[in-house]
């Protein structure tokens, strides 16, 4: 169990970065949304477990409930 929050970990630290970019914010920043939609992150990433994917889908979701972009 162990592992899986050590993974888990550096899965939200790639996640936040890539959002970060996305969105133009900082990494802090980003990592606050993700976990403002936690449930909508914790579901990606057990439908899709890729970082690239869950990024895509997360973002998507993102402009159309906040019209960010």
């Amino acid at each position: 169990m162990q592992a899986e929050c050590t993974v888990w970990d550096e899965h939200l630290g790639q996640l936040s970065v890539k959002v970060a970019k996305s969105f133009a914010i900082t990494a802090e920043e980003a990592l606050e949304l993700i976990y403002e939609e936690w449930e909508k992150v914790e579901s990606l990433f057990e439908t899709h477990e890729k970082i690239d994917l869950v990024h895509r889908y997360l973002i998507n979701e993102m402009n159309e409930l906040y019209r960010i972009a």
